[in-house]
């Protein structure tokens, strides 16, 4: 008897071993994603450069200088500075502004040219270590002690922390940020092994000879610069790459447009960087970037798959039961189950009530194939129009209760 395959089943048991990997990676890494560090560790403490880029400086900046300067004092940390990288300047206190000249030249542009411009204001030392941070990112009590920590205990110079994104105000870009927790897990086990396909800009620290050593100026790089950084330190450097466990908070997209361009953005500059990977992590590469934008052609299904529990005769027979439209897929359940799981990490740093955390994971279930369209749709329009230039994310204001929430929750907290 031949098996005589649909294209809906084709397609997942191309994407199968994705989902497969990801459950892997999510249950290997649930107990150490965030480790609860809340002690310091003992003197003494290596000097920290905490970099906050952006392309102006703004009031919304403030949020991210005063998170710093709280969680340092709450852990009783000293040794440490804080600089704010931009192309113009503005009104903000509490950190030094490096403001990048207009006639500053390097091969790469936009936020690179910014990263590599600011190498000229950090030492070249394997003492001083520089958190990378975007404008958004707020760092709490636990975050100076998780790094440190690492630090100490000979952590290799490259090296992603946790980032979670708290309710700000939009409930769909809410949950696509959900939707995007567990390729934190994933690039936690890259980063532990050192077999690194991409690499999270903001949270990332790195020892500044190994910084200074690679630099930021690529020819031609206008965005995914952080990708293309840590190809350059695979390459020249080796396996160095590190996990610091310190938690970040930052701010979901504005809207859902301001999502869309942001993955954009990602899945193309990713593709650019390609021709820069390592030869034997390139397939790897190329099959999370093939599951992705395979992940919105299963999205168009999804409206096939509703009508054929409507009319008499299936719209396209399956022939697999574990995968049939008709019936529940197993791989589907197993996909859209992350979702749920990221909405808890998203809800841990939340201020809200039980019922309230109920409610946020009925409306995932419900809204789970809107949210899958606008995280996948960006494949395709990446290919039909590529972005020309590395649009700042618009993001939404507030977040600081979260801050508040998550150090009231830290006890201990000392030299």
């Amino acid at each position: 008897m031949h098996l005589h395959l649909t294209a809906y089943e084709i397609i997942w048991i191309i994407i199968a071993p994705a989902v497969v990997l990801s459950w892997y990676y999510l249950i290997r890494g649930w107990k150490t994603y965030i480790p609860k560090h809340y002690l310091m560790p003992d003197n003494p403490h290596p000097r920290i450069i905490f970099l906050i880029t952006a392309r102006k400086i703004t009031g919304l900046l403030n949020g991210s200088v005063q998170s710093i300067i709280a969680s340092c004092y709450k852990c009783g940390f000293t040794n440490y500075e804080i600089k704010v990288l931009a192309d113009k300047d503005g009104e903000l206190e509490g950190a030094e502004h490096l403001i990048v000249p207009e006639d500053y030249v390097c091969h790469s542009k936009f936020k690179a040219r910014a990263l590599n411009y600011a190498l000229e204001f950090t030492p070249n030392s394997p003492d001083v270590w520089t958190l990378h941070l975007d404008e958004d990112a707020q760092i709490t009590a636990q975050t100076v002690p998780s790094i440190l920590k690492y630090i100490k205990k000979n952590g290799n110079p490259v090296a992603d922390g946790p980032t979670v994104f708290p309710y700000d105000g939009n409930l769909l870009t809410f949950f696509v940020e959900a939707q995007r927790c567990w390729t934190y897990f994933w690039v936690k086990r890259q980063l532990e092994t050192s077999g690194v396909y991409w690499m999270n800009g903001s949270n990332m620290l790195i020892r500044t000879d190994v910084e200074h050593k690679i630099g930021w100026d690529f020819e031609n790089v206008k965005y995914s610069e952080d990708t293309r950084f840590a190809y350059e330190v695979s390459k020249r450097c080796g396996k160095v790459f590190g996990w610091h466990g310190g938690l970040t908070l930052e701010k979901p997209p504005k809207t859902a447009g301001a999502a869309i361009k942001q993955r954009k953005r990602w899945y193309w500059g990713g593709i650019l960087m390609l021709k820069h990977i390592r030869f034997n992590d390139l397939w790897y590469r190329l099959y999370s970037y093939t599951a992705w934008f395979l992940g919105f052609i299963l999205t168009m299904f999804i409206p096939i798959g509703a009508l054929n529990h409507i009319f008499p005769k299936e719209l396209i027979p399956t022939t697999v039961g574990f995968l049939s439209l008709g019936g529940v897929s197993l791989a589907g359940v197993l996909w859209l189950a992350r979702y749920q799981l990221g909405l808890y990490w998203q809800l841990k740093y939340t201020p809200s009530s039980w019922i309230k955390k109920i409610g946020y994971h009925a409306g995932l279930f419900v809204l789970s194939p809107v949210i899958e369209f606008i995280c996948t749709v960006p494949t395709i329009l990446s290919f039909i129009n590529p972005p020309k230039v590395f649009e700042v994310t618009d993001k939404s204001g507030g977040g600081d209760a979260s801050v508040e929430k998550e150090n009231k929750q830290l006890t201990g907290v000392g030299s």
